[in-house]
């Protein structure tokens, strides 16, 4: 019995198809988001957040006008819907940094699935 268990487990060991470490693609939602961080527009919201924080400091200090952070926070950050006038609205828009940092993250792996789901088409 055994002379035939080994060779049939052997074989089908052999059988399975096996990539490499290189080859290997995101499978699970957790691997994605993880390799999203990574991604170029991941960072770019990280540097437009950073970018923002650093003018609105700049701002109080009266080293920069309040203008130049609005028109960065309004090009780099807020929605076509919800422009910023003042600096307490881009203050208060900034307190969403953390979703709006999630939702790039969400939009990064979700391009990472699509683009790994045409490769796989052919």
């Amino acid at each position: 019995m055994k002379k035939l268990l080994y060779p049939l487990l052997i074989l089908s060991l052999l059988s399975c198809n096996q990539h490499s470490k290189e080859d290997k693609q995101p499978k699970t939602k957790a691997e994605y988001l993880q390799k999203a961080l990574k991604s170029d527009g991941y960072k770019n919201a990280s540097g437009s957040i950073e970018t923002v924080k650093a003018m609105l400091d700049s701002v109080k200090k009266g080293s920069l006008d309040s203008t130049a952070a609005i028109f960065v926070y309004n090009n780099s950050i807020a929605t076509a819907t919800e422009q910023a006038k003042t600096v307490a609205q881009v203050e208060e828009g900034m307190k969403k940094d953390t979703a709006f940092l999630k939702a790039a993250q969400l939009k990064a792996a979700a391009d990472l699935a699509r683009e790994d789901s045409v490769k796989n088409k052919h």
